[in-house]
């Protein structure tokens, strides 16, 4: 059984409206030999999977009797695997929700991360049984220990459960998701091992509401939480004044700029500058101007945050990336998420 790992977790996106430390989105790949690697800097692509060595065993001839044909038999039809539509029972009596609907589309195959799935039901409905059914190959399953403390920490909005966590990864994962599912910035109060990390958390968390069109809910108290000139930046989004970012380009770049401003102005070093013109644009074209895990990128934020259609996702080429992008709508137009309860 491949390891099962939660590749993205609630479309927590800082762009790259954030200062130094720079930080990649929160994903990881499921590499052939079933370990994940993540993003890494300075351009954020994926690490390099670990080589797989192929060994060929040396072929055995074997002698040909007289008489006897040298055809293969027929070979007989290997037996289908029968999967079950329901990936436990618990999902056989769940109301027929728009998520529910999206949750089901995630695949019950090993190979597919069926963690995600269990994981979607389990916030959706909040009902934190779901993340039982995440298990590993055996009880030593590190990963499979990690992504069910992420789904309960999650499903149950209880911080405990994220310093069980052993990854990194995984770690910083579940603080991030946890306060903005739960809508409380103090969880990021809870990462004492990284005080960058903490800022970071901090702003994900206004940056998230800024990006739901929730400015009205940003707090001075938040943007105290921050350094300069990131508590500028804040202050520009709890305002929507462009005029506060100054000449902070990781603050101008969040606000609607010309296409201009990538190709030939203030924000052409900046990585994701054309995926920041598709979000403030809210013009979906955008996206299709880019290509290879940009292009998907731009594709997931856009289904995150401003369509919240799984149709949006359907665009994205990569199976995985794909489903994960359906999780993530799943989760973040349910009526328990974070900025649901603010309307």
């Amino acid at each position: 059984m491949k390891k099962i790992i939660l590749l993205l977790i609630l479309s927590i996106f800082i762009l790259s409206c954030t200062t130094e430390p720079k930080a990649c989105t929160m994903e990881a790949k499921v590499c052939p030999d079933g370990s994940a690697v993540g993003r890494i800097l300075p351009n954020c692509e994926f690490a390099e999977c670990p080589a797989v060595a192929l060994v060929e065993s040396p072929a055995v001839e074997t002698p040909i009797e007289a008489g006897s044909s040298t055809e293969e038999p027929p070979a007989e039809p290997e037996e289908a695997e029968v999967e079950s539509e329901f990936a436990s029972d618990l999902e056989k009596d769940l109301p027929d929700t728009v998520q529910n609907q999206i949750c089901k589309q995630l695949p019950l195959t090993k190979e597919l991360s069926p963690g995600d799935r269990h994981y979607c039901f389990a916030i959706v409905n909040n009902n934190a049984a779901f993340c039982e059914f995440i298990v590993g190959d055996n009880e030593e399953d590190i990963d499979a220990k990690d992504n069910k403390n992420l789904c309960l920490a999650h499903a149950k909005k209880d911080v405990s459960y994220c310093k069980q966590i052993t990854s990194t990864l995984g770690k910083r994962t579940c603080y991030f998701g946890l306060s903005v599912i739960s809508g409380n910035i103090d969880i990021c109060d809870g990462i004492t091992y990284d005080a960058n990390l903490k800022q970071l958390c901090y702003f994900s968390f206004v940056n998230g509401l800024y990006w739901e069109d929730k400015s009205d809910k940003i707090t001075q108290t938040h943007c105290n939480k921050l350094p300069e000139p990131d508590r500028s930046t804040c202050l520009a989004y709890m305002k929507r004044d462009v005029s506060l970012c100054k000449t902070n380009v990781n603050c101008l770049t969040c606000f609607e700029q010309p296409m201009s401003f990538c190709t030939t102005g203030k924000g052409k070093a900046l990585e994701f500058c054309i995926r920041d013109r598709a979000m403030t644009s809210k013009d979906f074209s955008i996206c299709e101007t880019l290509t290879g895990e940009k292009r998907e990128d731009c594709i997931g934020d856009f289904a995150g945050h401003i369509t919240q259609d799984i149709s949006t996702c359907d665009k994205i080429n990569d199976i995985k990336t794909r489903h994960t992008c359906y999780k993530d709508v799943a989760v973040q137009s349910s009526a328990n998420f974070w900025f649901n309860l603010y309307n």
